[in-house]
């Protein structure tokens, strides 16, 4: 496993920088209704895709559980940062407007997985949207490092509607650095609705 601490200050140079990050934020930002301001950058590391949502008018929060990738986000968006474990959040219950994690779930074992969805559901006030990465060994066949595959699209809709929430739309974007002659990776994301109390 990467160390995030250590590998911070060169992380984006080496994950396609801002370029990369504003094409996230932008395909985001296209899934989140106006309504929807407040939002929670779970993982979110350096700030990069945080600090891009930010200028297109989201209020963002990065969490993240490295100091090291926490000490960059500060100089991004100051103030805006916590240190958090994505399967305990330190936010009550239905109180944000959306929650997103951008190359988070292909990372973790699925026991993990399944925390994280618990998390991002409860959180969500009710009409809230949670925005995430699915099949990244699809878009970028180099990143199979350790062999899980834990964020497939179908895996992680079926375990969002057993939450509770429902798949509202999906949004491709390409971002990263070309290697070997290669094609920039394309990725995915997903956007889930907790339903509105009636």
């Amino acid at each position: 496993m990467l160390d995030y601490d250590a590998e911070a200050a060169r992380y984006d140079a080496t994950r396609g920088g801002r370029e990369r990050a504003a094409a996230a934020a932008a395909a985001v930002h296209g899934l989140l209704p106006e309504r929807l301001t407040r939002v929670l950058d779970i993982a979110g590391g350096t700030g990069s895709v945080a600090s891009e949502l930010a200028a297109l008018g989201r209020e963002v929060a990065v969490g993240d559980l490295s100091l090291g990738m926490l000490r960059v986000a500060q100089r991004r968006l100051p103030g805006s940062q916590v240190r958090l474990d994505a399967k305990r959040l330190p936010v009550a219950d239905s109180s944000l407007d959306a929650v997103t994690s951008v190359w988070l779930l292909h990372l973790l074992p699925a026991r993990v997985v399944e925390g994280v969805l618990d998390e991002a559901a409860r959180v969500l006030r009710p009409g809230g949207r949670y925005v995430t990465t699915v099949d990244k060994a699809a878009g970028d066949a180099r990143d199979s490092r350790d062999g899980l595959v834990n964020d497939r699209r179908a895996d992680v809709t079926a375990g969002l509607e057993a939450r509770g929430l429902t798949e509202v739309g999906s949004a491709e974007f390409v971002g990263g650095i070309t290697r070997e002659g290669r094609p920039a990776p394309r990725y995915t994301l997903v956007a889930f609705e907790k339903p509105a109390t009636r």
